[in-house]
């Protein structure tokens, strides 16, 4: 119910993508709430080093499954393996992503491009069917991690932001086919976020990089998705900033349409 809070103490938490940026912050702000966690991404030598750190500050040390979500099957053998990690999964946070800058007409439906649409789309509908008697056991959680960019459509950035829009819209569809189930679905909806390699840095840029609102902290977008978890929340968006293109399209459509005039398209 929207309001409650809830309690993740002792919930046993799949959190994908959690070796650097918004998923290594989310960790560490999950297990600060005294969760019990499975962290899930490709660098196992990342995902070492963040389970150490939460361990270090005193919190519950998270099971680490390295998993190379880009290869189709991955996720149905990740979902066992969490399973058997952690007895159930009663929270599954569907960070996991990976971006691609790029022509259409150059990528087409090449290998990266298939990789991509594998990690952020394929790899949060398998997990969400494997997992699912688990959620519905434990009155659970799926939250899946979306992009702004689901609403700006930049040139070079189409796949990233067509996948992230194609989750986005099975996000609202999953969550009326759970309606009844005890099951809840969120959506996060990260903006401009100072990860390490943020994908509108990587333009062809004409003249240089546009200015931009400065973005914001993976600190701060970790301490968001845990409080919309706590909270009940069906979506949250993060800067708030970040609300006017989803709720207002056409502002979407005029941002990509100047910055179109600021990106060599033919690189």
């Amino acid at each position: 119910m929207r309001g409650s809070r809830r309690s993740l103490d002792g919930v046993p938490v799949l959190l994908t993508g959690a070796s650097s940026g918004i998923g290594e912050a989310t960790a560490a702000a999950l297990a600060e709430r005294g969760a019990r966690l499975a962290i899930a991404a490709r660098r196992r030598t990342n995902l070492e080093e963040a389970a150490d750190r939460i361990a270090e500050a005193g919190r519950i040390r998270p099971v680490v499954l390295e998993a190379d979500l880009s290869r189709p099957g991955a996720a149905a053998e990740l979902a066992q393996r969490a399973l058997a990690a952690l007895g159930t999964v009663g929270v599954l946070i569907n960070n996991a992503g990976v971006g691609l800058v790029g022509a259409q007409g150059a990528v087409g439906d090449d290998a990266e491009a298939r990789a991509l649409f594998e990690t952020n789309l394929w790899t949060p509908l398998a997990l969400t069917r494997h997992l699912l008697p688990s959620l519905r056991a434990e009155g659970g959680l799926v939250a899946n991690v979306t992009s702004s960019l689901q609403s700006v459509p930049l040139p070079m950035l189409g796949y990233y932001g067509a996948s992230k829009a194609a989750l986005a819209h099975l996000t609202r569809t999953l969550r009326h086919e759970l309606h009844g189930t005890g099951v809840r679905v969120l959506e996060i909806v990260p903006g401009g976020t100072d990860t390490a390699a943020r994908d509108v840095d990587l333009l062809p840029w004409r003249k240089g990089p546009m200015r931009t609102p400065p973005p914001v902290s993976t600190g701060s977008a970790a301490r968001a998705i845990v409080d919309a978890i706590e909270r009940g929340r069906r979506r949250r968006v993060h800067p708030r900033s970040s609300l006017l293109p989803l709720e207002i399209p056409a502002t979407g459509r005029l941002i990509a349409s100047i910055v179109t005039r600021r990106v060599d398209t033919d690189r």
